[in-house]
């Protein structure tokens, strides 16, 4: 009787059927296994001038390839003939016995129409992923019971089997090895409740899988009643998560963000596993369409900022030139005052008349007094503003100078 094989020996076998590397050995034990493997006649095992080496057989071949050995019946052997048996057959009554009954043959049963769309669920883990044959070498990262587990990874099969159809990106997510410092033995630590990933072409989505939970009143235990009765308090929680036994598929593009697919009364998983696929391809769809918003809004900003450092330039030079303008103002009202105290000075020396001890001196101060104010005139050499004439109307400038104060 053919003796089932593990989790381990199955490693050891895809190890061997890989070429067997035995720097890189699977685990510690691996030749254990093989001795088992050998006995099964799935591999050979052969030892030479003191090095080990094993290949793998055609059973041990066909039990990667189908998960089981491969089918051994035989039809009865018949010794006095050296021939197998002939089946049986009634005896045929002649046509023209009146009492033989003439049978229309039955019509050959024809296979269900299947929708294109449909998703075949395989029966058997032939040739899975790696981030399914992950999953199957580390089964404790599946939160699913035991006698569930099959089904849980035949469905993973069949969705990362759609995705490669599909020419997607399936990643894997592998368990890391942690060592026992004082055994020294390797124990597997799982990387989370993501099982692997799943990209469409513009978003990698992680795929989740296991049994659907239901909230119940928590019941407290010996313990917490007896520190509830001596201390007066307890610190045990208000309810519980409990598994149910409906199986959840979650496709997740975020923390906060999944697409859920679960077993009902009426359905399972396996018969909308369509839909977990498109929600893949529309996470992809979503995460485009979301790209190309951001590369609209970048075009709209850099339009506005555009615009708005064209109007930043025409301000300024309006502004230039309204600077220029207040600066010939200013000077002319100075002038202009200038001019005033010129003529109070003349009339104050003619008053004082060619009899006064600083007449001369007073005229000679005049006389600079009027060339000075003469020379002043802001109107003989009119200064210029830079730049072109500018565009902006004074309603304009006036509103940016409003949104934009000079500091």
């Amino acid at each position: 009787m053919n003796r089932p094989v593990n989790d381990m020996q199955l490693k050891v076998l895809r190890w061997v059927a890989d070429g067997a590397d035995i720097d890189n050995p699977p685990n510690d034990t691996f030749k254990m296994s093989a001795g088992a493997l050998r006995d099964r006649k799935l591999i050979k095992v052969s030892k030479s001038n003191g090095k080990w080496d094993a290949t793998i057989t055609e059973i041990g071949t066909y039990y990667l390839e189908h998960g089981r050995y491969p089918q051994t019946n035989r039809a009865p052997f018949n010794r006095r003939r050296n021939q197998l048996p002939k089946p049986r057959t009634a005896p045929s009554k002649s046509p023209k016995d009146p009492t033989a009954v003439t049978s229309k043959p039955e019509p050959t049963p024809t296979a269900p129409h299947k929708s294109p769309d449909v998703i075949d669920i395989p029966t058997q883990l032939r040739r899975p992923h790696k981030a399914v044959r992950e999953i199957i070498d580390h089964k404790a990262r599946l939160e699913v019971p035991k006698e569930q587990q099959q089904r849980a990874l035949l469905i993973l099969h069949a969705l990362a089997q759609e995705a490669i159809r599909r020419d997607w990106i399936v990643t894997p997510n592998p368990s890391t090895f942690r060592r026992d410092p004082w055994t020294d033995r390797r124990t597997k630590v799982s990387p989370g409740a993501d099982l692997f990933t799943i990209d469409a072409g513009d978003k990698p989505v992680a795929i989740r899988l296991r049994m659907r939970q239901k909230r119940v009143d928590h019941e407290l235990t010996e313990k917490e009643i007896a520190d509830k009765e001596r201390y007066r308090w307890s610190f045990a929680p208000k309810y519980d998560f409990v598994q149910t036994e409906r199986m959840r598929l979650e496709i997740r593009e975020s923390s906060s963000n999944a697409y859920v697919i679960e077993d009902t009364v009426a359905t399972q998983i396996e018969d909308k596993l369509t839909r977990a696929v498109e929600g893949i391809a529309a996470a992809s769809v979503k995460e485009r369409e979301l790209v190309e918003r951001r590369r609209q809004r970048d075009i709209e900003i850099a339009e506005e900022r555009r615009r708005a450092e064209i109007l930043r330039q025409h301000a300024e030079r309006y502004g230039s030139w309204f600077d220029t303008l207040d600066q010939l103002r200013s000077d002319l009202a100075h002038h202009s005052e200038l001019a005033d105290t010129v003529d109070r000075l003349r009339h104050a020396v003619r008053l004082r008349g060619p009899d006064d001890e600083d007449f001369c001196a007073l005229g000679e101060y005049l006389a600079w007094s009027e060339r000075h104010l003469d020379a002043s005139d802001p109107l003989r050499t009119i200064r210029l503003p830079h730049g072109e004439r500018p565009d902006l109307s004074y309603e304009e400038w006036r509103e940016w100078s409003r949104r934009n104060p000079r500091r």
